[in-house]
């Protein structure tokens, strides 16, 4: 049965060590999968029976790379098929002496195919992304972390943005990358678990550059060292919502929030839904038939979405212009109470993805986010992954796909599960990639595969068939990267450089409970080792020595892009986030110790991002 619906018995762990599913936690993923309860024998047989007795004439999805449509034999008694492609124009079609559907070769896109009384989506996919970067040098810094150096709103925007990727090109540096930039609740600051991964933020918005903007800006009273989401937010949501009311009467600015809604219906959709969640609380399972979206609440919401969609599309234009990439980074799935969820909740199941347990995280990760069940998500076509990916191309350069590991096979545990009680689910691979493939072609954007933890072979595979960058993170060991993967010294997910070499992660690690006292005894004495072995390596004294080596070592590797953290070029120790932690932690809320303004006239930032451009370009690298 579990071989039937696509869930694993058996894996092999980061160690190397083969894991078997024992049965009662099979049982458990095949109920969330199968959405009916599996608890006698009787509910098993039935449940077996009809995942295996389908009757379909033909897949509900289908890939044609290239163009190419795949053989496929839809029985004796039909002698022709119906393909309509994604413009209306219908196919020349036949059926041979052998049953096989016969179709020419199809425009790139998303065609409609029907067999008798059964339909299917065909995607016409490139077999690879868009191009990547060959040798560029990237800048990364979270927006929420940017700062004015005067009038201080207690948390980063958009401007900053800008202001990093001008940084960047007076450095040479083409890529400029920040952390998701998608809807969050007011009380979930986390961008990796979303109200939706169809939506902007909108307290990130430059309420300075909206269009007839007269409000004003906080006189920088704002906590220094850390975003207070309560203060920040709610200040930021009230101009916002100032500002919608001042400009209902100014025609042309409604007419273009008008015109921008008209463009994009779900957008309309999303303001709806945000409306009803600040009326009646965003646990929509319990909103009555009779829910309404108070008029002043969508407009503020509707609002919110074209400042930040204006200003991200006025700013990737810019980019664009001047040979720079806006490098986005795309969550692996939404808040329980989002509106992804809420508008196909048929296509979850009760369970979370997460991972097993690994190096890292001994006590596995549940992630709080509904796993999509892959046979429903076929059936619907995967549109919800196909906007999910087109919301973040209509303004990203260079996409990376978090957990890429996902589009093979997701870690479920179900509700009431611990982390480690799970098992893997197999995803339609293919499609996902087919879908990533097309819109990253038509988006001219190139793909970054986030291939760190437990990468089986499959994904590597895949990775490069289809074009797409893999990872390495140098502070995870200097395996030399290729043309064909990014590298970057730490991550959102690790500590900064400073926090490493110190060991705070050990400490953390230690007051956490994740290590003994006997086990960090253990990992301290490791990580010396490992300090002492890369000082001996490049010849360094002490920490910045030894991080400017290893940035000079990226900048003169083969990777197609190396990203440098700006958090690790003033030593910070203070973490964007200790995974596995919620309120133990203040994740996602350290502030950068220098305005943007004066990161801008530091020149010997400058003269650093120069000196690593120099590199890449080969000037003298050894």
């Amino acid at each position: 049965m579990a071989a039937a619906a696509g869930v694993l018995t058996e894996w092999v762990d980061v160690w190397d060590e083969p894991q078997q599913v024992p049965q009662e936690e099979l049982i458990a993923v095949l109920a969330a999968l199968l959405q009916r309860p599996l608890d006698t024998e009787q509910q098993v047989v039935e449940a077996y029976r009809d995942l295996t007795e389908s009757n379909r004439k033909v897949e509900p999805v289908l890939v044609a790379w290239d163009g190419r449509f795949p053989a496929i034999t839809v029985g004796d008694n039909i002698r022709t098929v119906a393909l309509v492609t994604e413009d209306g124009t219908e196919v020349p079609d036949r059926v041979d002496e052998q049953g096989l559907a016969v179709v020419e070769r199809l425009p790139l896109g998303y065609h409609r195919l029907t067999v008798g009384d059964e339909t299917a989506v065909v995607i016409a996919a490139p077999e690879r992304a868009h191009p990547a970067p060959g040798r560029e040098l990237g800048v990364l810094a979270p927006v929420y972390s940017m700062r004015s150096a005067q009038h201080d709103t207690g948390i980063g925007n958009f401007g900053h943005l800008r202001q990093l990727a001008d940084m960047a090109l007076v450095s040479g540096a083409s890529v400029v990358g920040t952390l998701p930039l998608v809807a969050t609740f007011p009380d979930q600051p986390s961008p990796y678990a979303p109200a939706s991964r169809r939506a902007w933020n909108e307290i990130l918005v430059d309420m300075q550059a909206a269009p007839a903007w007269e409000g004003t800006v906080p006189d920088g009273d704002a906590d220094p060292l850390w975003v207070d989401y309560d203060d920040a937010g709610r200040s930021i949501r009230a101009e916002i919502a100032s500002y919608a009311m001042h400009i209902r009467d100014m025609p042309q600015l409604q007419d273009q929030i008008k015109l921008f809604a008209t463009a994009n219906p779900e957008i309309l959709s999303y303001a709806e839904y945000r409306a009803k969640c600040d009326e009646h609380g965003r646990d929509w399972r319990v909103w009555s038939g009779r829910t309404t979206a108070p008029p002043h609440r969508v407009l503020y919401h509707l609002t919110g979405q074209w400042l930040a969609a204006s200003q991200l599309s006025a700013l990737s234009e810019t980019l664009r212009a001047r040979s720079q990439y806006l490098y986005l980074d795309l969550p692996i799935g939404c808040h329980p109470d989002g509106y992804d969820i809420w508008d196909q909740a048929d296509l979850y199941a009760a369970a979370s993805v997460g991972a097993p347990p690994d190096s890292l995280f001994l006590g596995g990760q549940d992630w709080g986010l509904p796993a999509p069940i892959p046979h429903r998500s076929r059936d619907d076509g995967h549109s919800a992954y196909i906007k999910a990916v087109r919301h973040q191309l209509t303004v990203a350069g260079l996409l990376r796909i978090d957990h890429v590991m996902g589009l093979h096979r997701s870690w479920w545990v179900p509700h009431g599960n611990r982390a480690t009680q799970g098992a893997y689910v197999m995803q339609p691979a293919e499609e996902m990639f087919a879908i990533v493939c097309l819109e990253s072609h038509r988006a001219g954007a190139a793909v970054v595969g986030e291939n760190l933890g437990t990468v089986p072979p499959p994904i590597t595979e895949a990775l490069d068939r289809h074009g797409l960058l893999g990872m390495k993170v140098a502070q995870d060991g200097l395996e030399e990267p290729t043309e064909h993967e990014l590298i970057a010294l730490s991550t959102h997910d690790t500590p900064p450089f400073a926090a490493w070499w110190l060991g705070n992660d050990i400490d953390d690690a230690q007051e956490l409970g994740v290590y003994e006292e006997g086990r960090a005894e253990s990992a301290r004495s490791d990580r010396a080792d490992t300090i002492e072995y890369l000082q001996h390596l490049f010849g360094s004294k002490g920490l910045a020595d030894t991080r400017d080596a290893i940035l000079d070592w990226m900048a003169a590797s083969r990777a197609a892009i190396a990203i440098v953290n700006l958090d690790d070029l003033w030593e910070e120790q203070r973490r964007q986030n200790i995974p596995g932690t919620d309120a133990e932690r203040p994740n996602w809320r350290a502030r950068h110790q220098t305005s943007m303004d004066d990161l801008v006239a530091d020149t010997s930032l400058r003269a650093r991002l120069e000196n690593l451009m120099d590199r890449r370009a080969g000037i003298g690298a050894e």
